[in-house]
């Protein structure tokens, strides 16, 4: 769908948004299924390849991490960039789709916050182990050096191979791993741009270089 036509389905669906063509944006009050409403502003600038950015401009959500709104921009952090790509080509198939499920979702996540001083779903960390621990739940393996290996894998190779032996280091074909289940994992994880992951590979260099030792000193240990 043409990205004017997704937004003309939000207006027509949000009647308290109003769209501006010279900023690309999407602003004015979003009301939540309960009665409850937000003043948000939406900016369109990097949809569809990640999810807009959104800012609360009603000053309800204090701006920092433990609330899930990057301090430094103001706006609103819904997931890793990684995780956004794969929703967006997976689930998320409209500007509609993400303000429904996702910056919804997120809103009323917050709206709970408010009265219970907790959050009704599990969120990742902030900042680097966030990212680490979104890479995690892609791939479905606890073990960062692999998940290190394997987005550089990723990054580098031009396409997938299914004959090849799974990242998790099973000894099986990565495409009867687990019935498939990683196959389909690793799959996802094509679908993130490679800019974007060796981007986050930074997000691993703490690890790396504590694996780097360990192994280190294991080679002392046997010399």
């Amino acid at each position: 769908m043409h990205l004017n036509d997704q937004i003309n389905e939000v207006l027509n669906s949000h009647n308290g948004l109003v769209f501006n063509s010279s900023s690309n944006t999407l602003e004015g009050e979003l009301f939540l299924p309960d009665g409850d409403s937000y003043d948000v502003l939406i900016n369109l600038n990097n949809y569809p390849r990640i999810f807009p950015t959104v800012h609360e401009i009603g000053g309800r959500i204090p701006k920092k991490m433990d609330r899930h709104v990057y301090p430094d921009s103001g706006s609103c952090c819904f997931t890793t960039r990684a995780k956004s790509q794969i929703l967006l080509k997976t689930v998320v198939k409209s500007l509609l789709d993400f303000i429904d499920e996702i910056l919804i979702r997120y809103l009323e996540n917050n709206s709970f916050y408010e009265l219970n001083k907790r959050y009704y779903t599990e969120e990742y960390s902030h900042g680097k182990l966030g990212i680490i621990e979104g890479y995690k739940d892609i791939l479905q393996i606890d073990d960062t050096i692999k998940v290190a290996k394997t987005l550089f894998n990723v990054a580098k190779s031009k396409k997938l191979i299914i004959h090849q032996n799974c990242y998790c280091d099973s000894g099986r074909r990565l495409r009867k791993c687990l019935r498939g289940k990683h196959l389909n994992n690793l799959r996802k994880l094509y679908m993130v741009d490679k800019d974007i992951l060796m981007q986050d590979l930074n997000s691993f260099n703490e690890a790396i270089d504590v694996y780097l030792e360990e192994q280190k000193s294991k080679e002392e240990n046997i010399n």
